[in-house]
């Protein structure tokens, strides 16, 4: 559904032209559709505006509680046995050696033992270095953080 309402509505965005002078502030703008010209005329079902509106409101809720700033990291080290301690400062410590500069995190969740490397800004960022990094930790999976 997501993908349908991008692809809906990005052409309409590529085609909207206005100048700065037209919008004060974009924030106040709430509906594209309000920003179009009078000689554009859009027809849709009520269910896509209604939806639209909905992403919005979501996303103004995730800004205000703090949500929209969450990163991911990649897990290379998760167990729970009796050697979990010293395996997961054993993993810590070979990660730093082989991506110096690299932010390293060693948790204890009772009963498990996690390192979890990385800060990326999204899952794609994420997955490129996962790629790099299951070569080393052929375990490792990405996280939200």
């Amino acid at each position: 559904m997501k993908r349908l309402i991008l692809v809906l509505i990005l052409p309409l965005l590529g085609c909207l032209c206005l100048n700065a002078q037209e919008v004060k502030d974009s924030s106040a703008v709430s509906d594209v559709f309000d920003l179009l010209s009078e000689k554009v005329s859009v027809k849709q079902s009520p269910e896509i505006r209604s939806a639209m509106a909905a992403h919005i409101d979501r996303n103004a809720r995730k800004a205000a509680s703090g949500l929209s700033d969450q990163t991911f990291r990649i897990r290379i080290y998760f167990d729970s046995g009796q050697s979990a301690r010293a395996g997961s400062e054993a993993a810590a410590a070979r990660f730093r050696s082989l991506h110096p500069g690299v932010p390293v995190t060693r948790s204890f969740t009772d009963p498990f033992f996690k390192v979890t490397v990385g800060n990326y800004a999204t899952k794609a960022d994420a997955a490129t270095a996962l790629k790099s990094i299951q070569q080393e930790f052929p375990t490792a999976f990405i996280v939200r953080n």
